[in-house]
């Protein structure tokens, strides 16, 4: 049997076929049964729900655990911020390895499982001689740590780019969990340059890619229209995300607009410019009237902006930290003048 270990709701999941050969059983414990077509729920608790029903693959067989949810709303009362939040889910992923370790059929063949939550499933199953796929849907933590470090020098007065720190013992975990690995996906090419650069071998090292959401992709060009042209910075409004880097922009060149998504960390001194507006996740999904979309992140992100971007055939100019495997612009990390250049490059067009 293969067995896919889901600690918490992934864009991964939906891409089973891709990550395994044959069909397995998933332990997601977080995972709802669908729901009859003739359930009375609200539309809002229905959406909740729907977010909650995993689809799978024919073949496929979905595990949840009763009462999981309970504790998920129990530890987002105590997770009272960004950083303790992360913490929380990091334990979910370790406490959910460690019981399916417990609990591993002496038949298995393939384990799937998430970065933080595959190292005791991994040598359980490496013992059983099955085969171990890695799923490196986080950043590396120690190369986190080293570009977070490096923006705080660059920005000292941004206080929240120390904010959190994963633990030493998750740094190991993962380098750990990356060597009982047979296979490990990884989400961008900075990745798989850094793997293949810390002496995995690239024959085990695969490329997880997320199909944009429209099956045909346009050439990516500066919509004309009359007006400021609008530039919106791929996810929330952090320095580690390059707002400060975006908002330098609007200092040089008064023809551009920044749209930001405030978030927890957000110094509101940036949401004063008068050429910046306040947007939600659901403009940043749909990218109406946005004419390019910025990444200069200062550190590894997966921002599914710029794979909508794609589809949509909107210019992307990004930092490598934020690229993953889709065509943009790139520029260096807190090269303002390179972001310029690159836009003026656009409009000249």
């Amino acid at each position: 049997m293969n067995l896919v270990l889901a600690p918490e709701p992934a864009p991964w999941l939906s891409h089973l076929e891709s990550l395994l050969t044959h069909e397995a059983e998933v332990l997601a414990p977080w995972a709802r049964p669908r729901l009859p077509g003739w359930a009375p729920l609200p539309s809002r608790l229905h959406r909740a729900w729907t977010r909650r029903t995993l689809r799978v693959p024919d073949g496929y067989r979905v595990w949840g655990l009763p009462g999981w949810g309970a504790m998920e709303v129990g530890l987002r009362v105590v997770a009272r911020s960004t950083a303790a939040t992360f913490q929380a889910r990091f334990s979910l992923r370790r406490r959910w390895a460690q019981s399916a370790a417990a609990l591993l059929p002496v038949s298995v063949e393939t384990v799937l499982a998430p970065t933080l939550g595959a190292r005791e499933v991994f040598a359980a199953a490496r013992r059983r001689g099955a085969r171990c796929v890695l799923v490196e849907d986080l950043p590396s933590l120690r190369a986190l740590h080293e570009d977070l470090d490096a923006a705080a020098v660059k920005h000292p007065e941004e206080a929240f780019l120390r904010n959190h720190r994963a633990s030493a013992e998750d740094v190991a975990r993962q380098e750990v969990e990356r060597v009982l690995a047979d296979e490990i996906w990884v989400r961008s090419e900075l990745a798989f340059e850094r793997l293949k650069w810390a002496g995995h071998a690239p024959e085990k090292l695969r490329r997880l890619h997320f199909p944009p959401d429209r099956e045909s992709t346009q050439v990516a060009q500066l919509r004309r229209h009359p007006g400021p042209h609008v530039a919106l910075l791929a996810g929330p409004a952090l320095a580690r995300c390059g707002v400060r880097e975006a908002l330098a922009v609007l200092d040089a060149r008064p023809q551009w607009t920044l749209w930001l998504r405030p978030a927890e960390g957000t110094d509101p001194l940036h949401l004063n410019h008068p050429r910046v507006r306040t947007v939600t996740a659901e403009v940043q999904r749909t990218l109406q009237r946005v004419d390019v979309v910025l990444a200069p992140a200062w550190c590894e992100s997966h921002v599914s902006e710029l794979a909508h971007a794609h589809s949509r055939g909107i210019p992307v100019i990004a930092t490598d930290r934020a690229a993953g495997f889709e065509p943009c612009r790139t520029i260096p990390r807190g090269d303002v003048p390179a972001l310029i250049a690159e836009l003026d490059a656009l409009t000249e067009r």
